[in-house]
Order: structure tokens, then sequence, then C-alpha cells
């Protein structure tokens, strides 16, 4: 039979003691007994599932017990055992930690559908610490990729930001990630326990937006049938992420100031203010300031939710993170599909790091899971790269012409990189058609990551010699 858990039972009285671990042991439970709270101590190391004291034990009672014991095993349950006239004993055991209490005489059923209850919910409160921490990994500073010293600056942003309870704004173009930074802040939060809600302005009809944001009572407009409950209600002592706050309607931006100050919602159709505590990240792809001037925006609503800014580059702008990014989502995707790991060949690591990105880390993670699947090997090459990607290539490789909006650094690459494809790798050849010594190239292939594209030939190294 297996074991149901562990049980520490404590009580002076020999008799009552054995009776009970009987009683627990035919159930299935493994019992260990004690005879005083220091006895009693030195269980602690063995993983303790429920202990059931008694609460008068000469010099150490029970009270004393729950306390030494919860200071070193705070998961562990109490259950205590009083009689009728030591009932405020019992509730004043309750508020110290204690999960319950049962009085004398003890009834045998009762007993152990207490015991059970306490157990199951030991089980749910592990339970829910690994799905805590599950989170914490999930949506931790280490997911968000990146090495440029433009990421950089958003890890530093992020964790200054993150335990201090203000306003964040969160700037970049669509597909840079920025519900991710969001759920970050949030759980790296004092209020990571709370609940994390988010609401796609750009998503939910015009007329609803209200409703969605603060709710509505029953009959407030057609189709209301019931009360509901809006997303700052939801949100309650935790995060609201608000998601394109740039699309929110200019009529409504008042009543949304109105809250972000005083913390009040009202129900559309109602009259009563709920209060709520939530913190407010919001999100946007477009220029507010230009907005703001324009009269599309108002000012006072932009200033206060502009406590904090945090602007995430887009991908074209980062290229020495795409091989980081790559590495990360072939794996995250291969964990997803249970499959193994693909590789991609330096030929497609080149024309990522010069492709455009007009979705930003969203269309580079969408190209390599779409790669993945059509596939036939392990390795992905050139003729596994979407159509648009594959177009772009072409594009770009028509001779004397150059993508336009390239920083410097980019277009230096994107030369030595199509010196030396025209070359076969050839560094000396490559060197000699973009006029540089074999040693200059030597150092700009480490500058820009790209040894392991070409590897050096004995005569390049006869040459740098």
């Amino acid at each position: 039979m297996s074991i149901l858990g562990r049980l520490l039972v404590v009580e002076d009285q020999e008799l009552e003691r054995k009776s009970i671990m009987q009683l627990l042991k035919r159930e299935g439970f493994q019992v260990f007994g004690a005879e005083n709270a220091d006895k009693a101590i030195g269980y602690v190391g063995e993983n303790i599932d429920v202990v059931l004291s008694d609460l008068h034990m000469g010099d150490v009672s029970g009270l004393d017990l729950l306390t030494l014991w919860k200071q070193k095993q705070p998961e562990t349950h109490f259950i205590v055992v009083t009689g009728h006239s030591s009932i405020d004993s019992a509730v004043e055991a309750i508020k110290k930690g204690a999960y319950d209490y049962i009085t004398k005489p003890v009834n045998p059923d009762e007993l152990i559908l207490l015991i059970k209850r306490a157990i199951e919910t030991r089980q749910k409160d592990k339970e829910i610490d690994s799905l805590r921490r599950r989170l914490d990994d999930r949506f931790g500073l280490d997911q968000i990729v990146g090495q440029s010293k433009q990421m950089k600056d958003v890890f530093a942003k992020v964790q200054r930001a993150a335990p201090v309870d203000s306003t964040v704004l969160i700037l970049g173009e669509s597909g840079t990630g920025k519900e991710l930074v969001a759920q970050a802040l949030h759980h790296n939060s004092p209020r990571k326990k709370g609940p994390f809600v988010a609401v796609n302005c750009a998503a939910v009809p015009a007329s609803l937006v209200e409703s969605e944001l603060f709710g509505h009572v029953r009959g407030a407009f057609t189709g209301a049938t019931d009360r509901r409950m809006g997303r700052f209600e939801q949100a309650d002592g935790g995060t609201l992420f608000i998601d394109e706050i740039g699309d929110f309607e200019l009529g409504l931006q008042a009543k949304l100031l109105r809250v972000l100050e005083t913390f009040t919602v009202t129900p559309v159709g109602g009259h009563e203010d709920r209060k709520v505590s939530v913190r407010v990240l919001a999100a946007t792809s477009r220029d507010v300031t230009k907005m703001v001037e324009q009269g599309t925006f108002r000012e006072d609503l932009y200033y206060r939710l502009n406590v904090v800014s945090i602007t995430l580059p887009p991908l074209r702008d980062r290229p020495d993170d795409i091989a980081l990014l790559v590495e990360h989502f072939l794996k995250e995707i291969a964990e997803k599909k249970h499959t193994a790991p693909k590789r991609i060949s330096p030929e497609v690591m080149r024309r990522f790091q010069t492709y455009r990105w007009p979705g930003n880390v969203r269309d580079l993670r969408n190209a390599l899971e779409s790669m993945m699947v059509l596939a036939d090997g392990e390795l992905l090459t050139e003729r596994d790269l979407p159509d648009r990607i594959a177009a772009s290539v072409k594009e770009t490789s028509r001779p004397g012409e150059i993508p336009t909006g390239l920083t410097m650094d980019e277009l230096e690459k994107l030369a030595i990189m199509k010196a030396l494809d025209e070359c076969e790798g050839n560094r000396t050849h490559a060197a000699g058609r973009l006029k540089i010594s074999v040693r200059t190239l030597q150092r700009k292939l480490q500058h820009y990551q790209l040894e392991e594209r070409s590897p050096a030939t004995e005569s390049d190294i006869v040459t740098q010699s």
C-alpha cells in the first residue's frame, strides 16, 4: 500500500499517543511519535507533511512547538488538539499559522478527514509554488534574449523599474517583445503573486473598450445580461498590461486618466465606484509624442503613463543578437514540437543578419518555425528560406544595388560577406577585392563574428605572415 503522507503525533499521554498512531498507520500513513516538544523538534528534517500536536504538554506547549517548527519548516501543516475549555488557545494557534484544530475526545473519522484535507492542501501549495517558479523562469530577465548594447540598456531599465510600483510605458515596433518585457516587470516585482492581466486595445471593438476595462452592470446596454467584471478589477492586487494604448479612443482617455489618478473604477451603467490596487503597464507601437502634437492623444494621459519609459529596439538595429536569438528559438521550437533541434547553415545565418525583419523578433521566430516544419534534413539551408526572405535576398544580391537604411557597420559587414561569397571564402582574394590587408580583414571577421563562416587557409596564414 502506498504511503498517504508522513505524520508526527506529539502527545505527552502515552496511551493516547499510541492509540492515535495505530489508527493513522491503519489508514496508510507513515507515522512518527514524540512525547514532548523537544523530541518533536528532532523530526524537523524528516519531511513531515502534518504535525498533530496537543496544546498542553508540560514546560513547552503546543503553541511554542508550532512557533519553533514554523521557523524551520514553514510549509508543514499543523493540526492542534485541544479540550473544549481551550478553544481560545486553538484560535490563537491558527493565527500563528496552524492549519486547523480538533477537540477532545477525538473523533477518528473527523481526524482522518482533517489530516487528508491538510495533506491535499499541502500538495496543492507545492504545485502552486512549482508553477510560480516555472513562471519566474519563463518570464525572468534571462528570457529576454540579447547581448547588444541596446538590449543591455533594456535589461538595466527593467531591473530598476520592476521593484517600483510606477507606471511604465513600453515603446517599440510590433514584434519587438513588449509584452514579454511587461511580464518580466510583473514577475520581478512585489506584485508577482498577484494576477497579470493583459488587454490589447487594438483587438477590442471601440464600442466595447470601456466595458472591457471597467466592466458593466446588468442592463447597461443591449446584450448586457449579467454584471461583468472589467480588466482593472481582474488585475486587483497585481498588474494590468494595456497593449496598443495608442489605439485608445480619445473620448475614453479622460476616463482612463481618472482611474490612473484615483484607482477607482465605475462599471458602465453603474454608479458605485470600486477601489482597485493595480500597477499599470502600457505599450504601443505608435509614435505617441507625435499623436500628442496632433491632438489625437491627451497630453496629461501621456505624462501619467510615461513615468518610466522603456524603448525596445527593432531587430534590424541589433544584428549582433540574431545568432543568439536563432539558437534560442531553435531550441524552444524543438522542445515545443518534441523534435531534435536543427541547425542553420552559415549562408542562412548571413542572410538573416542582413535581412530587414519588418516583423522583428516575432518575424524571426516564425521564419525559423516554418523552416523547421518544412525542411527535410537536420541542416536548414537557403533552399528552406521562406519566400519573402528568399525574394529579399535576390533583391539585395543584384550587382550595384545596396539595401537602404543600413548603418555603416551593417554596410561594412555586408560588403565583407559579399566579398567572401564571391571569392568562395578565400580571405586573401576577399581582402584584395576590398582593398584592405588580410590582417585587417582578420580583425574585422573577429569583430563581426564571421570567422566560422570563413576558416583561414594555409595561403591566408602565409599572406598574413
